[in-house]
């Protein structure tokens, strides 16, 4: 490490970063536009100037996205003449950017605002008219393109060349006449162009998808793992008002995502605009529906009393087996385990198809979150004919978990009304042979830990509330754990009235 002063006290820099990150890292504020930590320093937006001096030499103003730092440099990131060189960019780059920030998508969380704030950079000496240029542009599928907000940054050039490797922007044009644009104007192709949204400092680049969804200051931003892949990406979940999912943004994680993630994961919202409760196939379940006595719809009761039912029929029947949802946490599935021990089976989990999405970035192509913490737990995989083949041979059977309905719903339609099946899933799903369906919460709507293809933990958090009435998956097993126990012990459980035996 290297020893700098910086605003007069004596730090340690990593000699491998610029002097930027060292002031990031020591908590001196210094802005950038052009700089990210995860691509290459160019030093072409100049906004980040601070003052330095070393040895003999008078102080200078340098760029410090590309100065090193040297032992016994001294940085003042406050200097006067450091603020009217970041006033003098600001009021360069705002010459042409137009003034539509009411209406822009990254009003709230502009680099562009703050600093001009920050700054007190509020007008402009310069009359000329600003440069006519392209609104909404597409760029593709995903993102959308306003010229005239573009601020040259390169960001989204260099993001394209050094993380997907899979170069697709240019800056075209000389001067003034610059401008972003695709090689000979082709749509953008690929798993990681949202990700161009992320790096744009300014509201240049935007997502379709987002494009006047909601504000971001309207937005509850709750830390989270995609559910998308094995990866288990460290996300945040950003839920407008407590009701909608509007976004999955990437959050830092250096030993699993670093900055990034890919779209697969970004834009998988729609399983979270929920349909509204009731027993309709794929309606959020709200509590339990149990199938009554020659009944062919299901008719909802509290959860509590569909988790008692489960536990007559598991009681009642000894062919049993028991299937686990490929999403269940790790907290969910040391339940389950013990769930699966009194009833003297094994468990396994859903193993679907890759997904043939796999890269050398970030997405494995598998669609398990919690394949390894599940298999570490004791848990057999099982494709779809495996499980068909389980479902088939038992009386009765416990499917459990978040897309468990989804993952199965071929092989359990294809059962017989003489077979019995508990569904503990978020959705309702319509087959005969599914004789109990109790709600569960799905990924953004409870706490517990994945572990994702590398054994890295990744931690879900509660973004938004689940539907009124449906309980935590943990404390429905537990209530099953333990009504299986007392009917071990000889306190057989009678089934309530309309029950599905």
């Amino acid at each position: 490490m290297t020893k700098i002063l910086l605003n007069g006290q004596t730090v340690e820099a990593d000699p491998k970063k610029p002097l930027i990150a060292a002031c990031h890292e020591h908590g001196a504020s210094v802005p950038h536009y052009c700089y990210h930590p995860g691509l290459k320093a160019v030093g072409s937006c100049r906004i980040c100037q601070v003052e330095v001096k070393q040895g003999e030499m008078p102080p200078r103003i340098v760029v410090a996205c590309r100065t090193p730092v040297a032992e016994g440099m001294i940085v003042n990131t406050e200097a006067g003449k450091a603020h009217d060189a970041r006033r003098e960019c600001l009021e360069f780059l705002l010459k042409n950017h137009p003034l539509d920030c009411p209406i822009c998508d990254k009003a709230g969380e502009c680099d562009l605002q703050d600093y001009a704030f920050a700054e007190n950079q509020g007008e402009g000496r310069t009359v000329e008219p600003r440069r006519k240029l392209e609104k909404r542009k597409s760029l593709g599928d995903v993102i959308v393109l306003d010229e005239e907000r573009c601020i040259l940054c390169s960001r989204c050039v260099r993001f394209m060349e050094e993380v997907p490797k899979t170069p697709q922007l240019a800056v075209v044009g000389l001067g003034s006449r610059s401008t972003i644009a695709t090689f000979m104007d082709r749509p953008l192709k690929g798993n990681y162009q949202g990700n161009l949204a992320d790096v744009c400092p300014v509201g240049a680049l935007t997502l379709k998808k987002f494009r006047f969804q909601a504000r971001v200051w309207n937005l509850r931003k709750s830390l989270s793992t995609c559910a998308e892949c094995s990866r288990g990406c460290s996300i945040t979940v950003e839920v407008l008002r407590g009701k909608d999912v509007k976004r999955f943004r990437p959050r830092y994680n250096d030993k699993v995502n670093k900055w990034w993630m890919c779209d697969r994961g970004r834009f998988a919202l729609e399983r979270h605009v929920d349909v509204a409760t009731g027993t309709t196939a794929g309606a959020r379940i709200a509590g339990a529906l149990v199938r009554g006595q020659g009944a062919q719809g299901l008719e909802p009761v509290e959860s509590e009393l569909g988790v008692a039912i489960a536990a007559d029929m598991l009681v009642a029947h000894e062919a049993r087996t028991v299937i686990a949802s490929p999403f269940l946490t790790q907290e969910e599935a040391e339940v389950l385990l013990r769930v699966a021990r009194a009833l003297g089976t094994t468990p396994v989990f859903v193993s679907p198809a890759g997904d043939g999405l796999a890269d050398a970035l970030l997405h494995t192509g598998d669609p398990c979150p919690n394949r390894r913490g599940l298999t570490e737990l004791g848990f057999g995989a099982a494709s779809a004919a495996d499980c068909a083949a389980r479902l088939a041979a038992s009386q009765v059977a416990l499917v459990v978990g978040e897309r468990a309905g989804e993952l199965l719903a071929a092989e359990l339609a294809a059962l017989g009304a003489s077979q019995r099946v508990a569904l503990f899933d978020a959705r309702a799903l319509d087959a005969v042979a599914v004789k109990l369906q109790v709600g569960v919460p799905t990924h953004v709507e409870k706490s517990g830990t994945w572990i994702n293809v590398d054994g890295h933990a990744g931690r879900l958090t509660i973004a938004r509330a689940a539907p009124a009435g449906t309980r935590a998956l943990t404390h429905s097993l537990q209530q099953l754990d333990t009504l299986l126990a007392a009917a071990a012990a000889g306190s057989a459980t009678t089934a309530p009235a309309g029950g599905a035996r």
